[in-house]
């Protein structure tokens, strides 16, 4: 019987199955390297043109955004401009006369607006009039002459302007228009929009990074917080001393972004290399200008996505074309052999539903885990804004139950000015029957005084009553504690204690919500005054001042101080000492509310006897500019 391993055993035989064998790995190899090439570059057009689609409509619609938020407040200056009381003010000799009236104009429609500040500057570019005029940043006062959005000013058109506010360190977009009397500028018209808010509702939740560059080519809105106030490269020196000069980024030095930008390619995708001290990586980038505010508006997409899903695609053809390549070889070999064929194509089969199954129990695992994910993120989302919306709740409840406590000693206040400003009206309409004009006038002078003290009281009450949004700002705690002891002067009084205020020589500020730091001071200063029941020489002791960068808080009573089992529990939320009042929540809700601040509340014994609640929070910056 013929054997045929005797041809396999054959020189010429073995020569021509290796050269048969190079050929086919070397055609293998060509046609895998250009599959993959091929497929590469078709998966990366295609994955670069949706990812172009995708974040040119999230560009517009972000524009579209913007350009609604600047729109509706930019009639504003020009509405106060055609105001016949803004023209005479601005006009007038003496002032004096309109400046409350003026003032409070201007804060009425701040408030409304929902802007930072409204305010009138004269001819020489001094702040004459301000919505912030009670405040103790009032720009009332102060010359912005050297401000681009004061010296370019129009009348009948409105200019924009972007800066940061040299008073409270506040960024902003600044829009101006100029008030003539015949063809004579006598003044100028700001509005101040928070950029800030903005920021945060227009930018929060976008996809992908996004940022705003103004005519500087300086990053004034972004996604990403630490390339703000960058610029796209390097600054020249007479663009820095023309910053300088104008203050137009108050403090905020202006370090250069390592940006590169490519050749962009001929479907008009542009690509930008990006380093920012730490990294560097290499972004598609779409960017649109946006006429309201004339700034560029840009949006840069992670390109390494497409880069992978394109290499996947093409590795996944390569190596369709190695199997592809191996079946037809195997097939080749049924010449030389049936079984090798068939336990060729038997081994390839096995593995390739190996790795089939493998991958489909990966690819289920990860959906798995994925939806997972999602649920465990959704949920947490939704129970952390509702712990916020119980905690603020809670608070808004303490302090109303304060003002409860409170309104007893204030309608005491007020009702000994009600009797006497009855008594001085009954006198004024005899004395004036009596042509005596001269003791009507002392009566009404003070009917005035007394209408102007009941204004200060519930002016208090209506301030520590009001709802306030928890943001961190710089406070006098000056102010704060004057606040919290006026709240209670009429206990203070009645139970005769006595207020011992040690007051630095410098103002303290201190970064913290003025309305909730009051809450806490007055909460803390009752306790004191609950803890003197009994005491012969009832006294509260008030101190604040400032050790480095920690503003502090002191408040001391001499009564009998705390035990070790108070002071193990004294923070605990419903634990309370009193027993025929109290929820035990004051003071649980006082430390939440300081280390919100990013501060933090303690109670300890004094050597001398009584107790001490200290209030550390961290003191607020200086500055280094000029006011505005």
């Amino acid at each position: 019987m013929f054997d045929p391993d005797i041809f396999t055993d054959m020189d010429c035989t073995r020569m021509e199955r290796r050269r048969s064998f190079l050929l086919f790995v070397a055609a293998v190899a060509l046609s895998m390297l250009l599959g993959f090439f091929a497929t590469y570059l078709w998966a990366e057009h295609d994955g670069r043109h949706d990812l172009m689609a995708a974040s040119n409509d999230q560009l517009h619609r972000a524009f579209a955004k913007f350009e609604r938020e600047i729109d509706k407040l930019g009639i504003l200056p020009l509405t106060v401009a055609m105001d016949q009381r803004v023209g005479s003010f601005l006009a007038a000799a003496d002032r004096g006369a309109q400046v409350s009236e003026i003032n409070q104009y201007l804060a009425t429609l701040n408030m409304a607006a929902g802007t930072l500040q409204v305010y009138l500057v004269d001819a020489g570019g001094t702040v004459i009039a301000s919505s912030n005029w009670a405040d103790s940043s009032s720009f009332v006062g102060r010359n912005i002459s050297y401000r681009p959005y004061v010296q370019n000013a129009k009348a009948g058109s409105v200019t924009g302007y972007y800066g940061i506010g040299t008073t409270a360190n506040t960024p902003g977009y600044f829009l101006a228009t100029a008030v003539e009397r015949d063809g004579v500028r006598i003044g100028t018209v700001a509005v101040k929009l928070d950029l800030e808010q903005l920021e945060h509702d227009w930018l929060n939740g976008m996809d992908q990074l996004m940022f705003m560059t103004d005519a500087n080519r300086v990053i004034v809105l972004s996604s990403r917080a630490a390339w703000k106030y960058h610029s796209l490269g390097p600054l020249d020196a007479a663009k820095i001393a023309e910053l300088n000069q104008t203050q137009q980024y108050n403090s905020h030095v202006m370090d250069a972004l390592d940006w590169q930008a490519q050749a962009p390619h001929a479907d008009g995708t542009l690509f930008v290399t990006v380093g920012d001290g730490q990294e560097t990586r290499s972004y598609l980038a779409d960017t649109l200008y946006v006429p309201p505010v004339g700034m560029d508006l840009t949006v840069l997409v992670d390109y390494s996505s497409v880069k992978y899903r394109a290499a996947e695609a093409a590795v996944t053809v390569a190596l369709l074309i190695l199997v592809a390549a191996l079946i037809m070889r195997f097939a080749n070999q049924r010449r030389l052999t049936i079984q090798e064929r068939l336990l060729a194509r038997k081994v390839l089969q096995e593995a390739y539903e190996h790795l089939k199954g493998r991958f489909e129990d990966r690819n289920r695992q990860l959906n798995a885990a994925n939806e997972e994910l999602r649920r465990e993120v959704a949920e947490r989302i939704a129970a952390a804004r509702k712990l916020q919306s119980f905690q603020d709740e809670l608070i808004r409840t303490e302090n109303l139950a304060v003002i409860g406590q409170l309104s007893a000693g204030l309608a005491h206040e007020i009702n000994q000015p009600l009797a006497a400003l009855s008594t001085l009206s009954e006198n004024a309409i005899r004395f004036l029957e009596l042509n005596d004009t001269g003791t009507v006038k002392h009566n009404l002078g003070r009917i005035c005084d007394l209408v102007r003290r009941m204004g200060v009281l519930t002016g208090q009450l209506r301030s520590f009553a009001r709802r306030t949004d928890g943001e961190v700002e710089p406070v006098n705690l000056e102010l704060s504690v004057e606040s919290a002891i006026a709240l209670l002067g009429h206990r203070l009084k009645k139970e005769n204690v006595q207020v011992a205020l040690l007051k630095p020589a410098h103002p303290v500020q201190a970064m913290a919500d003025g309305v909730r730091l009051e809450q806490v001071l007055v909460n803390l200063i009752s306790n004191a005054m609950d803890a003197l029941s009994g005491n012969g020489e009832p006294k509260v002791g008030i101190a604040f001042f400032q050790e480095g960068d920690r503003a502090i808080i002191e408040v001391t009573d001499n009564g009998h101080g705390l035990s070790a089992e108070v002071l193990a529990r004294l923070f605990e939320p419903f634990f309370t000492t009193k027993k025929t009042s109290g929820l035990g929540l004051g003071l649980a809700i006082s430390q939440d509310i300081i280390r919100g601040f990013g501060g933090d509340l303690t109670a300890a014994n004094r050597d001398c006897g009584g107790a001490m609640f200290r209030i550390v929070l961290p003191a607020a910056p200086t500055k280094e500019f000029p006011h505005e």
